[in-house]
């Protein structure tokens, strides 16, 4: 007997390490196209992007993982699959999944009112939220311009925020015109939260990382900062044309979404879930009519042709969904300071990809181009760097001319109507808050609470070039412009700032 039960020990342990063998044999057996690799590298040089992470999806499995670069310039720590990125907008779709469980279990219907779901919801338009439907939430056919600077730079936190949205003015005829919005996204994160009866980030970490073995993936810079495998963002600040290290974005107040962090491998398995139209290695996670739901075009964003391969681009839930050399592909990308992320995948050919970078500039979507046309044998068909960094070029010499035409405007010798501190204050604007002019020393400071704090030096008359503190804000904003408004009392009555690319007027207090 305890010959038999060596001899079964002995027998088992030999298949286990076959089967090991076999699949990791397996894995190694799977290939990429010849070149591609090199090209990735190429193209994460010629962008000067610091760190880059790619992963490929075929057959249900990821047959290629791997890092480029290092996490942050002057350090030496390398990129490898496993790095967390901020991922930017591509959480939308995770936001939807997590609606779309609550599908599955008969208690929510894409097309439920929102209303009806949280009470509080308002936007400017009575008939727009009495009408709103969670699908209208995913689909950006609000009416509403951006207004992202209500969150952004911003001390306002998510509840807010969300109650900032009653008082931004459409720019459309609610359901008329697909308009880009984070806003409505927050709105659907807090009717998950609701419905599920728990925050969106315990939802996503439960129902969403949790079955998707996404065990290092955060939503938060809080859970961030207990990881070490982190890449570090890196913007253009003050105009150098060099990229140096800036700081995280805290996106609390905008979470459902863009706030998680993941990486190459992890987000590869929410790829395979979609591919595989709800399944994940043999669980049930999302129904298929949810998946199709998510993947079957809601919305008409534009009719292109950019080189010729794309026709037409549509708005899912969550998700974009185009035709790419006569193929249905869905896709989304993901931008935050300093991070540009790019997952998607074409069924036809059973090919997914992820490219995530830390350098936040376009090369993530190029790559995954590089790897589409690479898996269909048209690698050399188009230079899609050389393009894009022809158009890079002409779009930074268009801002080069621009910036020193704004500089050639000034007048100089003029002076301040007041003394600094007759430009001191409080000033409101309805939709985006508060700003406050103080003033220290010789010094007008600009804040915004603790989210946003600068300097005011004076350019001419009574407009101020602005310089903000951190170099995040700089790379983002740049040293744009302050004007301050007067009354017949030689009062200021408003201060002007350019938002959401349009000016903005605070009303003092």
């Amino acid at each position: 007997m305890k010959k038999y039960n060596k001899l079964t020990k002995s027998m088992i342990s030999t298949a286990l390490f076959l089967f090991m063998l076999t699949y990791v044999q397996g894995m190694q057996q799977e290939s990429i196209p010849q070149g591609l690799e090199q090209q990735i590298e190429q193209i994460r040089k010629d962008w000067d992007i610091p760190g880059m992470a790619v992963a490929i999806i075929k057959g249900d499995k990821v047959i290629y993982a791997n890092g480029f670069g290092v996490r942050e310039l002057g350090k030496s720590a390398k990129v490898d699959e496993k790095t967390l990125f901020a991922v930017g907008s591509t959480t939308k779709a995770m936001t939807v999944a997590t609606l779309g469980m609550l599908v599955d279990e008969g208690r929510l219907s894409w097309d439920d009112r929102v209303i009806d779901v949280l009470p509080g919801f308002r936007m400017y338009d009575a008939y727009a939220t009495a009408e709103m439907r969670v699908r209208d939430l995913l689909t950006h056919k609000s009416g509403l311009t951006r207004g992202d600077q209500v969150w952004f730079g911003s001390p306002m936190d998510l509840q807010e925020v969300f109650h900032q949205i009653r008082y931004l003015k459409p720019a459309y005829s609610f359901r008329s015109n697909y308009h880009y919005q984070n806003l409505m996204y927050l709105t659907a994160g807090l009717v998950s939260g609701e419905i599920h009866g728990d925050s969106w980030d315990n939802v996503m970490y439960k129902k969403f990382f949790r079955p998707l073995k996404m065990r290092t993936s955060v939503t938060n810079l809080k859970d961030l900062a207990k990881r070490s495998n982190v890449a570090t963002p890196h913007g253009i600040v003050d105009y150098s044309g060099k990229l140096e290290p800036i700081e995280d974005r805290n996106l609390d107040n905008i979470a459902p979404a863009g706030s998680v962090y993941s990486n190459a491998l992890e987000m590869a398995n929410w790829i395979r879930l979609n591919m595989n139209k709800g399944e994940f290695e043999g669980k049930r996670i999302l129904s298929e009519k949810v998946m199709n739901e998510m993947h079957t075009p809601q919305m008409h964003m534009s009719y292109s042709t950019p080189n010729q391969v794309t026709n037409f681009s549509l708005y899912g839930l969550g998700f974009r969904v185009s035709d790419y050399r006569g193929h249905k592909m869905v896709s989304h990308g993901g931008g935050i300071d300093g991070f540009i992320t790019w997952i998607g995948f074409i069924s036809d050919i059973d090919l997914g990809w992820v490219v995530v970078n830390n350098g936040g500039s376009r090369a993530s979507t190029l790559v995954g181009y590089e790897i589409i046309d690479a898996f269909m044998g048209l690698a050399d068909d188009i230079d899609w760097s050389g393009d894009a960094k022809k158009s890079y070029d002409k779009s930074m010499a268009r801002l080069d001319s621009l910036r020193n035409d704004v500089d050639s405007r000034r007048v100089f010798s003029t002076e301040t109507r007041l003394q600094n501190s007759g430009y001191a204050g409080d000033y409101n604007h309805e939709f985006y808050g508060e700003m406050t002019i103080s003033v220290s020393g010789d010094k007008l400071i600009i804040s915004r609470g603790d989210a946003l704090n600068g300097t005011l030096n004076h350019w001419h008359y009574d407009t101020f070039r602005v310089r903000w503190d951190e170099p995040r804000e700089r790379a983002r904003y740049g040293n744009e412009f302050i004007s301050f408004h007067f009354n017949a009392k030689n009062e200021v009555v408003y201060l002007e700032r350019s938002l959401d690319g349009a000016p903005r007027y605070f009303k003092k207090k």
